[in-house]
């Protein structure tokens, strides 16, 4: 019978998403604290002609108070401002939007995306 028990708990451990569990609870504090008025950063993956010479960067989005900025891993912070932005395809882990004329394509959480679209918009 404990061995059987033992077998159930590690099945279940496996099927349980950790990134996604503690991912879920850090993208909830960066609602609340933008919902507060603080400026936050939203981890994102940006290809841009201007910000990142046509290739895929890792990086954030700060936004908050103030001008959107995009904040490169190993870079220097630049000012975001896209134009229109146009979903293109979504699932449960990405969103991505893509800006007039297809020369900057934006990928981030599903639960991020009203947040950043949000600070484009002011």
């Amino acid at each position: 019978m404990g061995e059987l028990l033992v077998v159930l708990v590690g099945n279940l451990l496996t099927m349980i998403d950790m990134t996604e569990l503690f991912g879920g609870r850090r993208r909830r504090s960066r609602a609340a604290a933008f919902a507060r008025g603080a400026r936050v950063e939203i981890p994102c993956v940006l290809r841009s002609e201007e910000l990142t010479a046509g290739r895929e960067r890792r990086g954030r989005l700060a936004v908050g108070d103030g001008p959107v900025r995009w904040l490169p891993v190993g870079g220097e912070a630049a000012e975001f401002d896209p134009g229109e932005l146009t979903m293109q395809a979504v699932d449960r882990q990405a969103v991505t939007f893509h800006a007039a004329g297809g020369r900057t394509e934006l990928r981030l959480h599903p639960d991020e995306a009203p947040l950043v679209l949000r600070a484009l918009a002011s």
